[in-house]
């Protein structure tokens, strides 16, 4: 007889602190308004400290990284103002969209890891 093990799943507690947590955006991004609703955010990167002559003679590597955010992305960073914790950004992601919570919980905390992967928020817990 085999016996099933049931994939990890997280805890109550992990996605209660997540969603009381408050994202603060980068105050050293630079933010540009385009048409179309558009954003584009531009990320400073510190040298790593494998690069040293003579490889930045041939290779010149760029400390700067502009990522540009859709409509909805663009909704996502407005409302991470430092103020607004994730439950209240789901919640208003929510009821402009007509979602669930759960719903719009996933499409906004992929979204905010995304930004938060590239340097562009950070969440004070």
């Amino acid at each position: 007889m085999s016996v099933t093990k049931k994939a990890p799943q997280p805890s109550d507690r992990s996605w209660r602190s997540l969603l009381t947590s408050t994202p603060v955006r980068n105050k050293a991004a630079e933010t540009r308004r385009g048409g179309d609703d558009l954003l584009s955010v531009t990320v400073r990167s510190k040298k790593p400290w494998f690069v040293l002559p003579p490889l930045t003679w041939f290779v010149k590597p760029r400390y700067v990284k502009t990522y540009t955010l859709d409509r909805l992305g663009t909704e996502v960073w407005d409302l991470c103002n430092g103020e607004r914790t994730v439950e209240e950004i789901v919640d208003a992601f929510a009821s402009v969209h007509r979602l669930t919570f759960h719903e719009a919980r996933a499409s906004v905390t992929g979204y905010m890891s995304e930004l938060v992967r590239r340097g562009a928020i950070a969440i004070a817990m």
